[in-house]
């Protein structure tokens, strides 16, 4: 299920969009929920990041969508973003919020097919790219790229990101199989690692973004081969001459 937010205090060109939202589900069997929000202080105020597509008018009381669009990054850096405009030259300035494209009113529906579809494919991309996590305030959609390592505590998974540890519930069984698709492999039971944030490895011990982590010695060889596959990059990837200097040196 996509979720779709339509952010427009006119309550003419609200019910024209969520017409079309319903129209454009109707036609290719896609399944879209629309909320509508009258104005963006409304719909940050209990932003969770429950949304996939943001529609955003930019002329609105209380708080102007470019404001509310600043806002939103700030909590929401993946979220699909569509402003919304009567005047094109607004809209140019989405380049400063990250928006995938703008619709001018009065809204055509051929046009915001093809928009809706455009966003629709990002959507997809995004999804493949990025991980939700629920935490006890909030959902955060974070990019697999952006977590350093997981580890588990109890009941909980705590997701180490490049600018702060998010808490939810769930194991490692949870996750496992998704995140070792996407570049992670395990160091123990306990601990997941994003290959790409390997910095070095010694004594059965590896640094990972900066912080050192035990190695099971029951992952060792699982871990290493995962390592050893990554291919050769200039920056921010493990050197296949420093594993296989490990293990000349049989990394104990």
């Amino acid at each position: 299920m996509i979720r779709i937010a339509v952010v427009e205090d006119e309550d003419t060109y609200a019910e024209v969009l969520l017409d079309y939202i319903r129209r454009f589900a109707d036609e290719t069997k896609e399944p879209l929920a629309a909320e509508r929000f009258c104005d963006g202080m409304r719909f940050l105020e209990d932003y969770r990041g429950a949304f996939d597509i943001v529609l955003l008018d930019i002329a609105m009381p209380h708080m102007n969508g470019l404001e509310a669009a600043r806002r939103l990054r700030a909590v929401d850096a993946a979220v699909c973003l569509i402003f919304i405009t009567t005047l094109a030259k607004y809209a140019i300035r989405g380049y400063e919020v990250n928006a995938l494209d703008f619709v001018v009113k009065p809204v055509e529906y051929d046009l915001f097919r093809i928009k809706l579809q455009k966003a629709l494919a990002f959507c997809r991309r995004n999804r493949e790219e990025t991980y939700d996590i629920l935490t006890a305030t909030e959902m955060r959609r974070v990019r697999f790229a952006d977590i350093r390592f997981v580890e588990s505590e109890k009941h909980y998974l705590l997701f180490h990101t490049k600018k702060e540890v998010l808490r939810a519930r769930g194991s490692m069984r949870d996750i496992a199989e998704l995140f070792g698709k996407n570049g992670f492999a395990p160091i123990r039971n306990s601990i997941l690692v994003n290959l790409a944030y390997v910095e070095g490895f010694r004594a059965g011990e590896v640094t990972v973004g900066g912080e050192v982590l035990p190695v099971a010695h029951s992952c060792k060889a699982e871990f290493l081969q995962a390592l050893a596959a990554i291919p050769l990059t200039a920056t921010g990837k493990p050197d296949k001459q420093a594993v296989r200097a490990f293990f000349a040196g049989d990394g104990r």
